[in-house]
């Protein structure tokens, strides 16, 4: 029975990420639009990219400093909660994870763009490869969720679908605890011991 239960669990999954796969790819192309902005704010506004930059790197000093096991702790209760709000927050038309993706989108690409000129490329993807790999999928599948609610709210909302959407959010959350959340710690025990360690050379 056990057995059986695991096997319907996993079909379960595979099932949910077909549902999500075009939210995923929809998740894709609002962070590289982001990205993009970022990059030409970077190009034509070097100074407000810069204020943004220092800000970040601020911030970033404050967790490097942490002792590797509450920074591991710090990172995944970050992005854990960003992402679960992401997934709950959906339900508003999915306007939260589009905004997410966007700003965190437009960060990434002023991160990339100053790394590129400053260091070169090689540097920028041993930052962000590690950590980067499991973390950025698993965060995408959390947008990808709230996108998914967003849109069956909407449908919901103008009546065009008779949609259970409590049921809906139990199904997200279900799959946020079972998939994501693992890969997220993952993700930032490889960070804290991994990459931060990168970092400081």
């Amino acid at each position: 029975m056990a057995n059986g239960e695991q096997a319907w669990s996993w079909r379960q999954q595979r099932g949910y990420l077909r549902d999500i796969a075009p939210y995923f790819l929809a998740s894709v192309g609002i962070l590289l639009a982001g990205a993009l902005v970022g990059i030409a704010t970077s190009t034509h506004a070097p100074g407000f990219s810069s204020a943004r930059r220092e800000a970040l790197g601020e911030f970033a000093r404050l967790f490097i400093s942490l002792p590797r096991p509450f920074l591991a702790l710090a990172i995944f209760l970050n992005n854990a909660i960003k992402t679960l709000l992401v997934i709950v927050a959906g339900t508003l038309a999915g306007l939260v994870p589009l905004l997410f993706l966007l700003v965190n989108g437009y960060v990434l690409g002023i991160v990339f763009y100053a790394t590129l000129r400053e260091k070169g490329l090689w540097p920028f993807v041993v930052a962000i490869a590690p950590h980067g790999v499991i973390e950025l999928p698993a965060v995408l599948l959390g947008t990808s969720i709230g996108l998914m609610l967003g849109a069956r709210a909407v449908a919901r909302f103008l009546k065009r679908a008779n949609i259970e959407l409590a049921a809906e959010v139990a199904r997200g959350l279900r799959f946020f605890f079972a998939v994501i959340v693992p890969l997220l710690l993952l993700s930032a025990l490889i960070e804290a011991f991994f990459t931060a360690s990168l970092a400081l050379k």
